[in-house]
């Protein structure tokens, strides 16, 4: 038994490996793959970059083609004839399109190296040592094990005297501890053996990568400036392009002169849209101040005449006033007395309002000729309503009358209601209660307790009130008065 413990304390003396030799090694597991995992995003962003560029630039030459390129039968025979584009420029604008056409295949074959020089070698080197993470894994477990039994074998082996029971213990645990030490220290050495080796070669393939990547750049960047600069110097566009303070400075000496003979228009300069407030029609404000019978928008915008009623300057039209069917009576009446017919004015024009009170008006007619031109603008809307009779002007004056009338006042409220009284509850005591915890009402046998709050069953606790002190107590304990 003594030369077992010795055994088993020199093997205890022994350390659970060199953790800081496998630390190393783990940490480089960790940073290789996070490196081959920053080349992936890196190089599919990067390709979605090259491939946006090729395709916007295409868009904006195709835009400047159907921009300068004639459109076919616009001017024939339909007014003036459009200004034909300068033969060289639209040589220039259909060369360019073809040049980014050429250019976005290229780039694009060029791309799809990206995907096999650059994004699968990363991703298959990351499948690769990713097995290894379970080997890492299991022999974390392992050692975890050792550790564990290891602790409660040593606080066993410390305690000075122990029963048969804590030594028979003590020799499982030994044994236990054995077979743990021999699993982790296996693990452990496969790890030694076959992990810095993967490292090491998943290391030795990120050069290669980014001397790919620098060389795909270098070709994309080489047949992009090539086919641009070839352009520029076939039709004498400088390259490189001038400051872009030169260009605006250009810009502006053929901008400012159209821009100043096109604002000197009269139809610009006082049109309509000058005279025009700032408002626009949907302002609430506009609407709220001004609304389509407010006098100042008959006032800004005045209703037009014509021969059904009037017209609105905003475009609807005001439905004409309903007539009246006239009877037997009331058509004699009207063909005895029918005024004369109103003369007229030009090409068959009656006088009206508006008539008589304009210049075309005044020259044709007196105010003595045409009484119309005496009445308020207000008769127009009342020269077809009949006059109102007696009994129309007495309800008139009922009417208003009632309106302004003074309101009765309101009846006094009524007087509140007293509430009815619940009464009381109470319950006697069967047995004595002790209370048992905090809140509980403790009471003796025979005391009368006053329900505060209670449920649907004896079998429950209940809220009672006794000698002025509330608490909880068994309902079962007690009977109903």
């Amino acid at each position: 038994m003594q030369s077992m413990q010795r055994s088993f304390g020199r093997m205890l003396n022994k350390g659970p490996g060199d953790n800081a030799k496998v630390a190393v090694v783990l940490s480089d597991y960790e940073d290789v793959d996070r490196v081959l995992a920053k080349i992936i995003d890196a190089a599919n962003s990067w390709r979605e970059s090259w491939l946006n560029l090729s395709s916007t630039q295409l868009g904006v030459a195709t835009e400047y083609d159907g921009l300068w390129d004639p459109i076919v039968g616009a001017s024939d025979g339909l007014g003036k004839l459009a200004a034909p584009t300068p033969e060289l420029q639209l040589e220039q604008t259909l060369r360019l399109k073809e040049v980014y056409t050429e250019l976005s295949a290229d780039l694009q074959e060029e791309v799809l190296l990206i995907e096999t020089r650059v994004v699968k070698p990363a991703t298959s080197a990351r499948e690769y040592i990713d097995p290894m993470r379970k080997t890492i894994k299991k022999r974390e477990n392992k050692r975890l094990d050792f550790e564990k039994i290891q602790e409660k074998t040593n606080k066993l082996q410390r305690k000075p005297s122990k029963t048969p029971k804590e030594e028979a213990s003590l020799a499982k645990l030994e044994a236990d501890l054995a077979r743990a030490s021999e699993d982790f220290h296996a693990a452990d050495a496969h790890l030694r053996q076959t992990l810095p080796p993967i490292v090491t070669s998943a290391f030795s393939i990120i050069p290669l990568l980014i001397e790919a990547v620098v060389t795909l750049q270098n070709r994309l960047l080489g047949i992009y400036y090539t086919t641009l600069h070839t352009y520029c110097e076939t039709y004498g566009f400088p390259s490189p392009p001038p400051p872009m303070e030169e260009v605006i400075a250009l810009w502006s000496a053929a901008y400012e002169p159209a821009k100043r003979e096109i604002e000197s228009f009269g139809c610009l300069a006082s049109g309509k849209a000058v005279r025009m407030p700032m408002k626009l029609p949907d302002d609430p404000s506009l609407q709220n101040e001004s609304g389509p019978g407010s006098p100042s928008a008959l006032a800004l915008t005045g209703p037009r005449r014509s021969a059904s009623g009037l017209i609105p300057t905003n475009g609807a039209t005001i439905p004409a006033r309903p007539q009246r069917v006239p009877s037997m009576s009331s058509l004699s009446s009207q063909q005895s007395s029918a005024p004369t017919p109103r003369p007229f004015i030009g090409n068959n024009l009656t006088p009206t309002d508006f008539t008589t009170a304009s210049r075309l008006g005044q020259q044709q007619f007196t105010p003595s000729v045409s009484p119309n031109s005496q009445r308020t603008p207000s008769d127009y809307f009342l020269q077809n309503r009949p006059p109102l009779s007696a009994s129309t002007n007495t309800s008139a004056a009922s009417l208003s009358s009632i309106a302004f009338a003074k309101k009765k006042p309101p009846p006094p409220p009524p007087k509140p209601r007293i509430p009815s009284r619940q009464l009381d509850e109470f319950v006697i005591a069967q047995y004595a209660f002790s209370g048992q915890g905090q809140g509980d009402l403790s009471f003796r046998e025979g005391d009368r307790i006053k329900i505060v709050k209670k449920t649907g069953t004896m079998d429950d606790w209940w809220v009672g009130e006794l000698g002025g002190v509330k608490g909880s107590f068994p309902a079962n304990y007690c009977k109903a008065v």
